[in-house]
């Protein structure tokens, strides 16, 4: 319950991550989606994020790549990579994810390998391959060297640190070596996505008020048609959904973590109308706000 609730009061499409030790900046957590729960819409962060799948599937948009994950998957996230996860109906999934800053492995040391491997990864001048397959070339390597991570920051014997820090060089190194990092896309697909980058912040900030497409298209610089094109080009989703997705996750926290009412709470996040906002959420969660509401207070207990 407490992963859920983090992720239903994030209030960054940017997130910030909380490293327990600033000084060795990574993190191994375990998450399930199931009953439709979480739905983590687009986001990005500093650091590299892989992940493994243990069992299940979930719909996976990153950055220009959509999939559904499958059992023994490995699902690797690029620094500043913009990605999404959704559920998907009647299914579950279980999975293992290592986020770390490359600061850990020498980014911010002006050497050889910084400047030719971690920074242009870190700058997106290289991106990674989405997913690695059981029957794709050097997955063996790459999943056993993920495993021995996990098993290191399990145990965290005496020095542990030094034996992470090797670890987290040789996964980089099966990376490249088996070349799941490429060159990037073009620069006018990389001006595109700062412009997209650049509307969700806006999106994040204004996400109260009256929204129009229109008005998100001039923020930018678009004209109506090719705004829309662009937006479902790189979320995979329309900007109006986008939008409800949102002020929903947002109505989310209000429902689970405060006593306001509901047309409270529906025009706290954006909705002006009761009707439409109850719609809307059973159409995305399959029960009402009220309910919602019980279920996770009944959870809390």
């Amino acid at each position: 319950m407490e992963k859920m609730k983090a992720f239903l009061t994030d209030e960054n499409f940017k997130h910030e991550i909380n490293f327990d030790n600033d000084l060795l900046p990574y993190k191994i957590y375990q998450t399930t989606i199931a009953n439709g729960y979480p739905d983590t819409l687009f986001h990005w962060h500093p650091e590299l994020e892989i992940s493994y799948i243990y069992e299940g599937t979930a719909q996976y948009h990153i950055d220009y790549d959509y999939f559904n994950s499958q059992t023994d998957d490995i699902i690797l996230v690029r620094p500043n990579g913009m990605h999404s996860i959704h559920p998907i109906k009647n299914k579950m999934q279980k999975a293992q994810t290592l986020l770390f800053h490359l600061d850990l492995v020498g980014y911010s040391l002006l050497d050889q390998i910084s400047l030719r491997y971690l920074q242009p990864l870190q700058n997106s001048t290289f991106k990674l391959v989405p997913c690695i397959k059981p029957d794709m070339l050097g997955y063996q390597d790459i999943k056993n060297c993920l495993f021995a991570i996990f098993d290191i920051y399990q145990r965290q014997g005496r020095h542990f640190e030094l034996l992470l820090k090797a670890k987290l060089q040789e996964l980089i190194y099966l990376l490249y070596f088996h070349q799941y990092v490429l060159r990037k896309h073009s620069d006018d697909m990389y001006r595109k996505n700062e412009k997209i980058r650049e509307l969700i912040d806006y999106i994040h900030q204004h996400y109260q008020e009256k929204l129009s497409i229109i008005s998100l298209a001039d923020i930018i610089g678009y004209s109506k048609t090719h705004f829309m094109t662009v937006f479902k080009q790189h979320t995979g989703t329309s900007c109006t959904d986008f939008i409800i997705q949102f002020r929903l996750s947002k109505a989310c926290d209000l429902l689970v973590n405060s006593i306001k009412p509901i047309l409270e709470v529906a025009s706290e996040v954006g909705f002006t109308n009761l009707s439409n906002f109850n719609r809307q959420f059973k159409r995305y969660y399959q029960i009402t706000p009220s309910q919602y509401r019980k279920q996770f207070k009944k959870t809390q207990k």
